[in-house]
C-alpha cells in the first residue's frame, strides 16, 4: 500500500493536469479508465527509475535508499558520490575473492547521509569504510589477526538518514546472517536513541555481539530501556572521559575558570550531545554557560548553516558579556563551522577576538569545512578536539609497541611504507595492496573502525578454532572471549591497546586508551597538541 500511494502522489504531482481533467468529469467507466490506462503507460515508461530495485538484502524506504545489508555491493541509492561507488567495488572484489571457510562482519551506519538533515556526511563515512577495509585486508592477507582463517568477508549495512530504518536494517541483518555467516556487526555511526535501540536488537533479537568503533555516548551500553546490553562493547572511550581529558587541557591553558565558556547544546535524542553537556557541567563547574538548540530536519533547499548563523549571533552576544578566552563546544562537528564563522565575523563587541574553541570527537568532522578554514586562517580562533585517535599521538618515532603498531595499520592502509620503519606490509598471497589518503585518518574514524574490525575478528577466531561454521552457529559464544580482552589477553590496535574494563558499570567500554587533543589547521591538516590523559587502567587484580 505504501508503494501505490507514493506512486499515486507522484503521478499526481507529474500530470496534474490529466488528474484535474478526469476528476472534473462525471464518474463514469470511460473516464475511470482513461485514468487508468495513463497510469499503466506512466508505470511501464517513466517509474521503473523512481522504483528503481535494491541490492539482494536491502529494500527501499520512504526516501527510496536502500537499507538493509548490501549482500552484492550495489548502490545503496542512485546519486552517490562517485567515491562511495569505488569504496562498494573494493568491498565487492575482496568479498568475491573468499569462497569458503569464512565468517562476515558487517559495517553497519548510515551509508546515506543527505546535506541538511544529517550532521555525518559522505567525507566523514568514507574514512570508517577505508578502516574496515584495512582491517579486513589485514585479517585475509596476513596473519596480523589470530592467525588466517576462517577468511573474512566485510558487508555494508545502511541505517538510513537519521538511522530512522534502523529497526528494518537489523531485521535483514537477523534474516541473512546464518547463510552468510554473519559473526558480528561493527561501526554504528553516531550516539544516537536510533543507534543505541539497534545495537539492543543486534544482541537480543538477531544474537550477534556489537563492536561499537566511534559511538562515545556514555549511556550506549545500555538497551533503550535502561538495561545492561552484555553483548555491546566499543573500541572508543566515552564521553565521560572526552571531557575530563579536555578540562585537563583546559586548565592547563586557562587557570582562571571565570574565563571559560561551555555552548552547550540540549537537542533532544543525541546521547553524544546530551553526555558531552552533562559531563562539561561537571568538570567544569565554575565555567559560564551558554545552551542552545541545534535544528532539527531542514527542508533540501535550506543549509544547516542558517539557523545556526542566526542563533550564534544573539548567543555571542551574551558570550562576550564574559570575555572567555576559552569555548568548550558540545555541539556537532558539522555545527562549529557555523559557531567560529559567527564569531569571527559578527557584529559583537568581542568579534574576531582571540579565542580557543575545544570539542570533542566528533569535532573531526569539521576537518573540511570551509568556513572553520577560513575563521583559523584568519589567526584569531584555534578549534581543537579530544580525538579518538590521531596519526601522530604517539610523538615522533620512539621505537615504542604502540607506535609500531599504528605504523604498521598506516602502511597497510595506503600501500606505502611506514613512517617510521621505512617497511611496506605485503600479503602473504600477492594481493594488491590497499592505497587510501593518509589525510583520511586526520579525523580518527578510520583507525577506530580498522580496530572494531581487528576485534571482531580476533574474537571470531578464538571462537571458531579454525572452522567458521563453528561460530557461526553460536555467535553470542564470542561474548566472553572479547570480555577477557584485557591483560595478556589484549589486542593491540593501531589507537593502542584494547582491553575491556572488567568493572560492570564500565561494560563494555575499553581501558587505558590515550585521548589526544588534535588541532585543526588552515589548510585541512591537523596535529596532536597534547597527549597526557588516558581512561582508567585495567587493576592489577584483575589480572
Amino acid at each position: 500500500m505504501r508503494l501505490i500511494r507514493k506512486f499515486l502522489r507522484w503521478f499526481t504531482c507529474r500530470f496534474p493536469r490529466l488528474v484535474n481533467w478526469v476528476l472534473r468529469r462525471p464518474v463514469t467507466a470511460t473516464s475511470f479508465a482513461t485514468l487508468t490506462v495513463a497510469a499503466l503507460v506512466a508505470a511501464i515508461f517513466l517509474v521503473p527509475p523512481l522504483f528503481a530495485p535494491c541490492g539482494d538484502g536491502m529494500s527501499a524506504d520512504a526516501t527510496d535508499a536502500c537499507v538493509g545489508i548490501n549482500l552484492d555491493s550495489s548502490q545503496f541509492r542512485k546519486d552517490e558520490p562517485e567515491h562511495m561507488r569505488e569504496l562498494e567495488k573494493t568491498v565487492r572484489a575482496a568479498n568475491e575473492a573468499v569462497t569458503d571457510n569464512y565468517v562476515s562482519v558487517v559495517l553497519l551506519q548510515d551509508m546515506t547521509p543527505n546535506e541538511g538533515i544529517d550532521t555525518r556526511l559522505y567525507p566523514d563515512l568514507y574514512a570508517d569504510i577505508e578502516g574496515a577495509l584495512a582491517g579486513t585486508w589485514r585479517a585475509n592477507h596476513t596473519a596480523a589477526f589470530q592467525g588466517s582463517v576462517p577468511k573474512v568477508k566485510l558487508f555494508l549495512a545502511n541505517m538510513g538518514s537519521q538511522y530512522a530504518s534502523w529497526s528494518e536494517a537489523v531485521d535483514k541483518i537477523s534474516e541473512h546472517a546464518a547463510a552468510h555467516h554473519v559473526v558480528s556487526v561493527i561501526g554504528l555511526g553516531q550516539s544516537l536513541d536510533n543507534t543505541r535501540a539497534a545495537a539492543a536488537k543486534l544482541t537480543g533479537q538477531a544474537h550477534l555481539p556489537v563492536i561499537g568503533a566511534t559511538v562515545t555516548g556514555d549511556t550506549m551500553n545500555l538497551t533503550p530501556e535502561g538495561r545492561l546490553n552484555t553483548g555491546f562493547f566499543r573500541t572508543s572511550p566515552t564521553n565521560t572521559h572526552s571531557v575530563a581529558a579536555a578540562a585537563r587541557y583546559i586548565a592547563g591553558i586557562e587557570p582562571d575558570p571565570s574565563r571559560v565558556a561551555i555552548v552547550q547544546d540540549n537537542v533532544p535524542g543525541d546521547d553524544y550531545t546530551q553526555t558531552l553537556g552533562a559531563m562539561a557541567v561537571k568538570e567544569m563547574p565554575a565555567a559560564h554557560r551558554f545552551p542552545f538548540t541545534s535544528p532539527g530536519p531542514l527542508p533540501p533547499n535550506v543549509s544547516r548553516a542558517d539557523p545556526l548563523l542566526t542563533q550564534f549571533a544573539y548567543l555571542d552576544q551574551n558570550l562576550c558579556s564574559v570575555a572567555p578566552t576559552v569555548v568548550y563546544f558540545t555541539g556537532r562537528g558539522i555545527d562549529l563551522g557555523p559557531f567560529v564563522q559567527s564569531w569571527t565575523q559578527g557584529n559583537t563587541p568581542c568579534a574576531n577576538g582571540k579565542l580557543t574553541v575545544v570539542t570533542g570527537d566528533d569535532g573531526g568532522s569539521s576537518i573540511n569545512e570551509a568556513s572553520l578554514r577560513d575563521a583559523v586562517r584568519g589567526g584569531h580562533v584555534r578549534v581543537l578536539f579530544t580525538s579518538l585517535a590521531s596519526p601522530d599521538e604517539w610523538g615522533p618515532c620512539n621505537g615504542s609497541g604502540e607506535q609500531a603498531a599504528y605504523n604498521t595499520f598506516q602502511a597497510v592502509f595506503t600501500g606505502k611504507p611506514g613512517a617510521c620503519d621505512g617497511q611496506p606490509v605485503r600479503a602473504d598471497d600477492g594481493t594488491t595492496p590497499l592505497a587510501f589518503s593518509v589525510a583520511d585518518l586526520g579525523s580518527g574514524e578510520g583507525i577506530l573502525t580498522h580496530d572494531a574490525m581487528m576485534v571482531a575478528v580476533t574474537a571470531a577466531r578464538r571462537a571458531a578454532n579454525g572452522v567458521a561454521d563453528t561460530v557461526v552457529r553460536a555467535p553470542l559464544s564470542q561474548i566472553g572471549l572479547i570480555e577477557e580482552m584485557r591483560c595478556q589477553n589484549a589486542v593491540r590496535g593501531a589507537s593502542g591497546s584494547i582491553q575491556f574494563s572488567p568493572d560492570q558499570a564500565q561494560y563494555g567500554n575499553p581501558v587505558e586508551k590515550p585521548f589526544p587533543v588534535v588541532e585543526i589547521r588552515a589548510d585541512g591538516s591537523t596535529g596532536t597538541v597534547w597527549n597526557k590523559a588516558v581512561t582508567p587502567a585495567v587493576a592489577k587484580t584483575s589480572c
